[in-house]
Order: structure tokens, then C-alpha cells, then sequence
């Protein structure tokens, strides 16, 4: 593993890359931090969830007890337990919202104890002057939209949203609702970053997402060592925008790899602004950054059959430099 233990994922669905499109990650980007974990030797269990745990006094290990999602052992050659030093589990969050008398103020809460609010952050309660914000209203569990949630709340209750929280709708509108239901619904609300290794980050739409509303739309993709900085620094990972077929308008943009997380704020802009891949070919970009990625799928997106032998190019001699590398004979 990337920090030099032994590592066991346990994944409930039985096929991991489904289980990562359903939190928002394009197909090939689930692909890539699969391989990844793969080439890591992170070894992974489908099918299971834990269900109990031995935990011995002293030594060590702990023996987590795995099933099958729907009850019963685990299908297939998957183990029916695991021995280890620690486990973490990471099934997700919900709000502390326990004991703080919400109830009793007459505040609604939901099933999982999230408070529900309508589209200004309002309370649903008889008192029409309760307002909140961040984690305690539930999905996305985000610093940045809580921020956001908060300034959208103090202006709707002093009426004044402004541009900054404005109430627009339709596909692309910055800084539109940031109720919990728009939040969750609107791929165009904020920038998704996983701070995983290697980084993930998206904005917008993915190409299955524009096809399923309407749209003619391609993509363009890049490989991290088709640019100086990613062969030198990071060779592993790949950016894609996805952009409507005719006119180029960028729909979305898709990364994986080193910086990801801080490369998707120009990605962020480039849909917001509506900029298309040919304007991205149109400006110039410092050598030596990530940021070329961004020209590079461009340019595969206007030429599909180039990209794809630019992308064997650059994969063929990357393999040769490694091997070059091993043998000693890189000059």
C-alpha cells in the first residue's frame, strides 16, 4: 500500500467500479483508481460488508468477520474473514444532532437526523426565524458548501442574496441554491475532490450524465505523462473534458492523478464560463504544469483518432524509459 502496509478493501458491491460511478466518478477515472489500487497490491474483497469483530487482549490480530451484503457467506473464493491489525471503517457520516433538543423546539428532522430546510435554509418548524447550515443538514458533508450554506442562509434572512447566492436555476448557473436537495441534484453546484493516492477531482457533467439529459456530447482525454511536468513528476493519472459535439461547449471535466484536487478549479471555470475546447487551444499555457493537460485533451477531443495514437505514443515510450531505467541504460 501507499504507505507501506499491507491493505485489505472491503467493498460491499460486487463490482467496485459501479460502487464509485454511484458517488459521481466517470467510467474511465473508476478505472484508473482501480488500476491503481491494483498496481499498489491493495488487495480488494467484493461482496462484503463486516459484520463482527474478535478482539483479542494482547497480541494482535483482530479477526473481522465478513458476510454477504444480503446475509450469508460471502460468494465466490472471497474470504469469510479477515486477520488484521486495525480496521477503519469508512460507511459514511451523518450529523450530530443528538440531544441538542431539536425536537422539543419543534425543528423537523429526517430519517438519518438530518434538520430539513427549504430552498433558503429555513427550518421546516412553526418558527419561521430558525435557520441552518453546514453538516447538520446533511449531504455533502463539505467545508466549502457549509461556507457557502451560511452566507446563502444570513442573506435570506436579511434579504439580501446576491450574485454570490443568487436563486438562478438552469444547467451551468454559478452559485445557485445551496440547499441540501439543489446541492445534491446539481452536478454544476461545486467541485467533487477526493483526497485519496492518487488525488480525484470532478466538475460538471460526465458524458453518460449529458447524453441521459439530452445532449450530443464526446470527450477528450490526456495522460499525465503526455505533458513535461507529469512524465518528470507524476506519470500516472489522466484528465478528460467532456464537451457538447458542435459546438465544443466543455460540460464537465474529469481528473485523476497528482494535483487533481487544485487542477479542478480551471476546470471549474472553463464549464462555468461556457468556454469550449477550441478557446482552450486558443490560449497559451506555461510549460513544465498540469495545466497543458488541459490543451492536450482538447486537442483529442478534435481529433479523436490523433489523441488515441498520441496517448499509445506517449504510453509506449514511458514503458520504454522504465525499462531503460532498469537495465541502466537510460542516458
Amino acid at each position: 500500500g501507499s504507505l507501506g502496509a499491507e491493505v485489505t478493501l472491503i467493498v460491499r458491491d460486487q463490482n467496485p467500479a459501479r460502487a464509485l460511478s454511484k458517488i459521481g466518478l466517470d467510467k474511465d477515472i473508476a478505472a484508473a483508481v482501480l488500476a491503481d489500487l491494483k498496481a499498489k497490491r491493495i488487495r480488494t474483497v467484493k461482496g462484503a460488508e463486516a459484520v463482527g469483530f474478535d478482539v483479542p487482549e494482547r497480541p494482535r490480530p483482530v479477526v473481522v468477520k465478513l458476510q454477504a451484503p444480503s446475509g450469508g457467506p460471502v460468494k465466490g473464493s472471497g474470504p469469510q474473514e479477515l486477520k488484521v491489525d486495525a480496521y477503519l471503517a469508512a460507511v459514511g457520516r451523518k450529523p450530530n444532532t443528538d440531544n441538542l433538543g431539536l425536537e422539543e423546539a419543534g425543528i423537523e428532522l429526517d430519517e438519518y437526523g438530518d434538520i430539513t430546510v427549504d430552498g433558503t435554509l429555513r427550518c421546516r418548524t412553526a418558527q419561521h426565524s430558525i435557520y441552518a447550515a453546514g453538516d447538520v443538514v446533511g449531504r455533502p458533508f463539505l467545508a466549502s458548501t457549509g461556507a457557502a450554506q451560511a452566507v446563502a442562509a444570513v442573506g435570506a434572512m436579511f434579504s439580501t442574496v446576491g450574485d454570490y447566492c443568487s436563486l438562478d436555476e438552469g444547467l451551468g448557473a454559478t452559485g445557485a441554491r445551496y440547499d441540501p436537495a439543489s446541492l445534491a441534484s446539481n452536478p454544476f453546484q461545486f467541485p467533487v475532490g477526493l483526497w485519496s493516492t492518487p488525488e480525484v477531482a470532478y466538475f460538471g457533467l460526465s458524458k453518460k450524465q449529458a447524453d441521459s439529459i439530452g445532449y450530443e456530447a464526446d470527450e477528450g482525454l490526456a495522460l499525465y505523462k503526455q505533458c513535461l511536468r507529469g512524465v518528470v513528476f507524476a506519470p500516472e493519472g489522466l484528465l478528460k473534458l467532456v464537451f457538447e459535439k458542435g459546438s465544443g461547449r466543455i460540460l464537465g471535466v474529469h481528473i485523476v492523478g497528482a494535483d487533481a484536487c487544485e487542477l479542478i478549479h480551471y476546470g471549474m471555470e472553463l464549464v462555468r464560463a461556457e468556454r469550449t475546447i477550441q478557446s482552450v487551444l486558443e490560449a497559451t499555457y506555461s510549460a513544465v504544469t498540469f495545466h497543458e493537460l488541459y490543451t492536450v485533451a482538447a486537442r483529442a477531443g478534435m481529433d479523436p483518432k490523433g489523441g488515441r495514437a498520441r496517448r499509445r505514443a506517449a504510453g509506449a515510450a514511458w514503458a520504454s524509459r522504465r525499462i531503460a531505467l532498469k537495465q541502466g541504460t537510460f542516458n
